[in-house]
């Protein structure tokens, strides 16, 4: 890990993010005032489930993976941050203590913002703490969304699902790179990385082409029927 310097490209990314969109600059700057910034190698671990932090994190280049350890050492995606992400935060109202483990998941640059400075400002001023409300409540519909593929899709719909969500309006066929390797996206779907080799395997019925990160889609109509 390295200790970097926030650069004006840096902060270009934080007003833009969801969070920070809503704030006057000169609350972004109270926000910001003792922030540290870092990089970070692929499987470098962030914090571990069950640690007390007094972080929140957010994503300025990269990709951050949240995962669950279950009894047997078994690790369950929880989600996937790409730039402009902020995570962690739900930690400053759960005592401090994390309750998922967090890993680098390419070479990335993470922020660290104070949690308890961060939580005072919210108290005192209304538009931090509608920003974090609007935050959590954006954190809690995307757990509903996960839980609903989980519940209502099987491993190949939730693989077409995903290709669809990168087709170009108005597009019969079309190709795109995956922006992070295939284990995760796997755990970014709630799926072994066996499953989603099997679900990969079913769509090429319906003109799915897989080579390494790139994926091909020939017809996309057959792709939505399936």
């Amino acid at each position: 890990m390295k200790t970097l310097q926030l650069t004006s490209s840096d902060r270009a990314i934080l007003v833009r993010s969801r969070f920070f969109a809503r704030l006057p600059h000169s609350t972004v700057d109270a926000i910001l005032e003792g922030a540290t910034l870092s990089s970070h190698e692929e499987h470098d671990v962030l914090f571990r489930q069950g640690d007390s932090i007094d972080d929140v994190f957010f994503v300025l280049s990269g990709l951050v993976r949240l995962y669950r350890l279950g009894k047997e050492g078994r690790e369950a995606d929880v989600a996937v941050f790409p730039k402009g992400e902020m995570f962690a935060e739900n930690a400053m109202f759960l005592g401090h203590r994390v309750t998922a483990s967090a890993e680098a998941a390419e070479a990335s640059i993470i922020l660290r913002l104070d949690s308890r400075k961060l939580r005072q400002l919210a108290a005192a001023d209304p538009e931090v703490a509608q920003a974090i409300i609007e935050h959590l409540c954006h954190r809690g519909k995307m757990t509903e969304d996960l839980l609903a593929e989980d519940r209502l899709l099987t491993a190949p719909q939730r693989v077409a699902s995903y290709i669809l969500s990168h087709c170009p309006n108005g597009s019969t066929s079309f190709s795109f790179r995956l922006p992070f390797q295939k284990n995760v996206l796997a755990g970014k779907l709630g799926l072994a990385p066996e499953a989603l080799s099997r679900a990969f395997s079913t769509l090429r019925q319906s003109g799915v082409t897989v080579k390494g990160r790139m994926i091909e889609i020939r017809d996309r109509q057959a792709l939505e029927r399936f």
